[in-house]
């Protein structure tokens, strides 16, 4: 496909209590498995974290929180021994259920409303972060400034992304069919769009100090990690 192209994502204008809004955020969570992203992020922490959670761990763009909370639920059985969760978004909407059960297995989350920017540069450091489905919102120039801050503030990070490639495309074209919403429909097209591909992420990352991991993870799904040596 052709290089990326922005366009304004429709959930991201709407207010959280917005009926199209509720119904793509539905749409969402029936969708990240079918992706592969609970199993490659289960799979991430127990190749990085597999004796215990990282003590904080920042999830950005994070939403209703409902794709971490499920994630760490099957990679940390025995509960999370009292590690921070940060869910960083602008708009969140992670419910008091999802926080009030991960309490109960033993994590202390936090919900922060605030510019992923802001928080980046301005909060206290995490010793893991990472990104579902929300770096392809951004341009280079908005990339590298996120990535120049996250370099000096987590020794992990990861991010899953939509891969840029003709077939995603095609994919967003059948949604309407297992019954998404306008809203989730447009949106899937346009971040296929603004998708990545080969080593488009690594090449933003500050290199010194850091081994980066870039590839494909099944036909939909772009990844990127970056662990500091030591």
């Amino acid at each position: 496909m052709k290089a990326r192209v922005l366009t304004p994502e429709l959930l991201d204008s709407l207010p959280p209590t917005n009926p199209a809004a509720q119904a793509s955020r539905r749409d969402l969570r029936r969708l990240h498995p079918l992706l592969g992203q609970i199993g490659l992020w289960t799979r991430w922490f127990a190749e990085n974290f597999p004796a215990r959670p990282p003590a904080s761990l920042a999830d950005l763009g994070a939403g209703d929180g409902s794709l971490l909370g499920t994630v760490l639920l099957r990679a940390y059985p025995k509960g999370g021994h009292g590690a921070r969760i940060f869910f960083v978004d602008r708009q969140p909407v992670v419910p008091e259920s999802t926080l009030a059960h991960l309490r109960r297995c033993n994590w202390l989350p936090t919900v922060t409303t605030t510019d992923i920017f802001e928080w980046a540069e301005e909060d206290p450091p995490v010793e893991a972060a990472l990104a579902n489905l929300f770096l392809h919102h951004f341009d280079e120039a908005g990339i590298t400034r996120l990535f120049s801050a996250l370099a000096r503030k987590t020794s992990s990070f990861a991010a899953a992304e939509p891969r840029r490639n003709h077939l995603a495309f095609l994919a967003t074209q059948t949604l309407g069919l297992i019954g998404c919403h306008p809203v989730t429909r447009h949106d899937a097209r346009v971040s296929v769009a603004a998708g990545f591909r080969g080593r488009e992420l690594s090449g933003l990352w500050p290199s010194s100090g850091w081994k980066v991991r870039e590839c494909s993870c099944g036909p939909f799904t772009h990844f990127f990690s970056a662990q500091k040596h030591g």
